[in-house]
């Protein structure tokens, strides 16, 4: 038996047809004052965002051996939704931010490697743009499609997204031995 669901659909209206206004409300709550400002008489283009992989990465074989252990075990994550897109940031744990964990985790999370890490959930028409912020420490992707029509109306089980991160904290990956067990903290 099919469930009803919301279906949100955004479209495109053309700017000359909206009226924007600024509103002045009384102690009454009726409008005194009604300033209709209109469209924005100049536009632009957006700019396309920043999208990369690793700047001068380091290869993975130079930090030592790995184990294959949960990849959340070294690593924080937090993840939610932007429409149909999952957006979700990688950070180390405080007890492992130093910064050669920062130079492996950049090194380590290159677009190809998030798509390894989504596996069979993975589809070819999904996008993904990668972007690093090196003063928190953090690796940030945003999946285009992965929430299928958006929040309001995806099957998905996982809709908004917050479970996304702690799904691909699940995932055993290759972590250097010397970053394990005792290996180097930060002094905070």
């Amino acid at each position: 038996m099919p469930i009803p669901f919301l279906a949100y659909f955004p479209a495109l209206v053309a700017q000359d047809r909206i009226e924007e206004s600024i509103n002045i409300i009384g102690g009454g709550g009726e409008v005194e004052d009604r300033l209709v400002v209109g469209p924005p008489r100049i536009t632009e283009n957006l700019a396309p965002r920043a999208n990369y992989d690793p700047v001068s990465p380091r290869a993975l074989s130079s930090f030592g051996p790995s184990r294959s252990i949960s990849f959340g075990d070294v690593i924080l994550a937090r993840s939610g939704d932007k429409g149909a897109n999952v957006n979700v940031g990688f950070t180390p744990r405080k007890i492992y931010d130093n910064a050669e964990v920062w130079e492996w985790l950049r090194s380590f999370l290159t677009r190809d490697r998030l798509k390894e890490l989504m596996g069979d959930d993975w589809q070819d028409w999904f996008h993904v743009e990668r972007v690093e912020f090196p003063k928190i420490r953090a690796v940030h992707f945003v999946v285009y499609g992965a929430l299928g029509r958006g929040v309001s109306s995806s099957v998905k089980l996982d809709s908004l997204g917050k479970g996304f991160a702690e799904w691909l904290r699940a995932v055993h990956v290759p972590v250097p031995i010397k970053f394990l067990d005792g290996g180097p903290r930060s002094k905070i």
